[in-house]
């Protein structure tokens, strides 16, 4: 495939791309340091701010969930430079693309606790971003922290706290509240009940329930076997036992129940038949948080339990299928300020194990198979002069796998992951930072252990999984800059312009590719997971924001470029270059905000097909009453307002059209 006809071009663009912010920074450098307001990057463990972080980060936070009211974590971040939608249309099958990597190559947390599950062509986010306080972002490899899996990048979902939501003074409280979009008639309800019940426990319960048609593409057709229905809820208990102590446990679970094809990214067909699909996930955290007056323990431990069961009915075939997959899970981190500089180290490990059934004759026989994973890292900042920190980082994991159904299968390995990041604050505005760091992902059951038939030819000819319990771990190294400017005092008094540009180039080697081979010569006929890859995916990022009063206006770039080592060919499922404009404004005291998002994402050509640019705006309103309406907020927003006809690079599938958003809150 060939993402644009020449890599000098693409390296150019983004070159271009990332000096407009050099250009914009020339007249202001003798303009004051901006402050924007900051939040924690959980991902990052050292409990470090997006701007006091020395990685590249994405946040979203509840307020821009509010008023974006998307369907799946995936659509919160699809503003994001160099972050795409993947996985198709359907909700429920979306994933984040961070620069070119998804699906096991994206670590996924929640709350802390790794959600592990996989299984082909299943949907892995499983929690409703109603359930979410914020969702962040490192992008690119980060195994130094969390071990496998992270190459291209971490997600971490953060879920919702009722000490937080409660207004100052207030014990009890909660909201209802009433959702409806037009794309696919869907309509959600959901609410919270939260408050302390005594100086010490606090408790938060919340839920929801949707239900949708089949959803609106931009032609005025619909995406046949896209309509479904989702509930879930969450209980949150926490335990204060003093100023320095404090325990969370928490449980939560949710359930989607549609008919959609085997892969959700396609249309039905013969080789992804309709299927009825109800899938069921909860997760258990118990959690401890000792931070006391000494400067060398701030600490965090939790425990949790992951569950994920799918229940399926092929329905012309008249077969049902279950698949179950289970992760327990323990994480330890301290953080300790020291007179030379800031530790944070720690421990943890999770346990994999999957299995499930396959009716019918001629059918895979999923993995019966546990993996083992324990690690410790380590990592330091330490400030060598008043302009210079170095942020070196070292971590350890050792793996154990094996298949209850294939003799001779355990198999076990280490891997050292480092990082080194060097930053240097030039000057009061502007921040450089050079980094680099290593990462690897271990293959998971199903790559390795799979068997049975995984397709008819005709007759008695099939093609047959064949395990692989040999499978190499994916191996990450990526080097990256990132620049940083803040001014305030710009254009006009108490205003504030933000700059991020970053460029990296992270290779990839070992990527683990599903092949199939039919030879009818020597009359071979197999699919097995084998490493056959070795990528190099280059880029950069460039957003601006500005502020000023009731102002917010901002403008980002992201660009992926990836080609395979061995052969020179571009890769395919790179996502297009993407341009996005926004603009909001607050009214009426900041009781009302408008806002709009345009976006723009250039063509891309494959060997094979071609997928044409596309340009969108969404635009939105978000309101909260006061006085005699305290409590009471109103959203609408509208996605694809021109009602865009359009499909996303390398998706089988066309997305949905004009979509009118509709939320009425009450908080009490």
């Amino acid at each position: 495939m060939q993402h644009h006809s020449k890599l000098v071009v693409g390296t150019r663009r983004t070159a271009i791309a990332i000096a407009i912010g050099n250009i914009l920074l020339a007249p202001v450098m003798a303009a004051g340091v901006s402050e924007f307001e900051e939040v924690l990057v959980q991902a990052s463990r050292d409990n470090s701010t997006a701007a006091q972080s020395k990685r590249s980060t994405a946040v979203v936070t509840r307020q821009q969930l509010d008023e974006q009211q998307p369907a799946s974590v995936a659509e919160a971040l699809k503003y994001q430079p160099n972050i795409e939608v993947g996985g198709g249309t359907r909700a429920s099958n979306q994933q984040p693309v961070i620069r070119g990597l998804s699906g096991q190559r994206v670590l996924q947390l929640t709350d802390g606790a790794r959600q592990n599950f996989n299984a082909g062509h299943r949907g892995t986010y499983q929690i409703d971003p109603e359930l979410l306080e914020q969702i962040d972002v490192i992008k690119g490899p980060a195994s130094s922290l969390w071990g496998s899996g992270a190459i291209g990048g971490v997600v971490a979902q953060t879920t919702r706290d009722g000490r937080d939501m409660l207004k100052p003074e207030q014990t009890l409280g909660g909201y209802v509240k009433q959702d409806f979009n037009t794309a696919a008639d869907k309509t959600k309800t959901s609410g919270a009940v939260y408050g302390v019940l005594n100086e010490q426990l606090d408790l938060l319960v919340s839920g929801y329930y949707s239900d949708q048609n089949d959803i609106r593409l931009g032609n005025e057709q619909s995406l046949s076997d896209s309509s479904e229905r989702d509930n879930g809820g969450m209980v949150k208990l926490g335990w204060q036992l003093d100023d320095s102590q404090r325990v969370t446990l928490s449980h939560r679970r949710s359930e989607s129940v549609g008919s959609v094809p085997g892969n959700p990214a396609t249309n039905v067909s013969t080789s992804s038949p309709l299927i009825e699909r109800q899938s069921t996930d909860s997760s258990t955290i118990v959690g401890y948080q000792f931070n006391p007056e000494s400067e060398l323990v701030d600490l965090d431990v939790s425990l949790f339990r992951n569950k994920t069961e799918i229940e399926e009915y092929r329905v012309l075939a008249s077969q049902q299928d279950s698949t179950d997959y289970r992760t327990l899970g323990l994480n330890l981190v301290n953080r300790s300020a020291l007179d030379w500089g800031k530790l944070t180290y720690g421990v943890d490990g999770f346990q994999d194990k999957s299995q499930g059934l396959r009716s019918g004759s001629h059918r895979p026989v999923p993995a019966d198979g546990r993996t083992q994973v324990m690690g410790g890292f380590l990592q330091a900042d330490v400030p060598l002069a008043d302009a210079w920190t170095l942020m070196p980082g070292l971590r350890y994991d050792h793996f154990e796998t094996e298949a209850n159904n294939i003799s001779d299968s355990q198999r076990s390995d280490d891997e050292w992951s480092t990082s080194l990041a060097l930053s240097w604050q030039a000057s009061d505005w502007l921040q450089l930072i050079a980094r680099y760091d290593e990462a690897f992902r271990a293959p998971t059951s199903e790559e390795l252990y799979t068997t049975g038939t995984h397709f008819v030819i005709g007759g008695p000819l099939v093609n047959r999984f064949i395990a692989n319990p040999d499978l190499r771990p994916e191996k990450a190294e990526n080097k990256e800059l990132i620049a940083r400017a803040r001014f305030s005092g710009l254009l006009a008094s108490e205003d504030s312009l933000q700059v991020n540009a970053s460029l990296f180039e992270n290779k990839v080697t070992d990527f683990i590719e599903q092949q199939v081979i039919m030879d009818f010569r020597n009359m071979v006929f197999e699919t097995r997971n084998q490493n056959v890859q070795n990528a190099r995916l280059q880029g950069g990022e460039l957003s601006i924001d500005y502020r000023w009063q009731d102002l917010d206006l901002g403008v980002s770039y992201g660009r992926t470029i990836a080609k395979d080592e061995d052969t020179g060919r571009a890769l395919e499922g790179i996502p297009a270059d993407k341009w996005v404009a926004s603009v909001g404004y607050w009214l009426w005291d900041r009781q009302l905000k408008l806002g709009a998002k345009a976006t723009y994402a250039d063509s891309v050509t494959s060997d094979t097909a071609q997928y044409d640019d596309y340009s969108l705006l969404d635009v939105g309103a978000h309101w909260v009453g006061r006085g005699g309406m305290d409590g009471l907020e109103l959203g609408l927003t509208v996605d694809n307002l021109t009602d865009r006809y359009y499909r996303r690079a390398f998706s089988e599938l066309y997305e949905a059209g004009r979509n009118v958003k509709l939320s009425a809150l009450y908080r009490f």
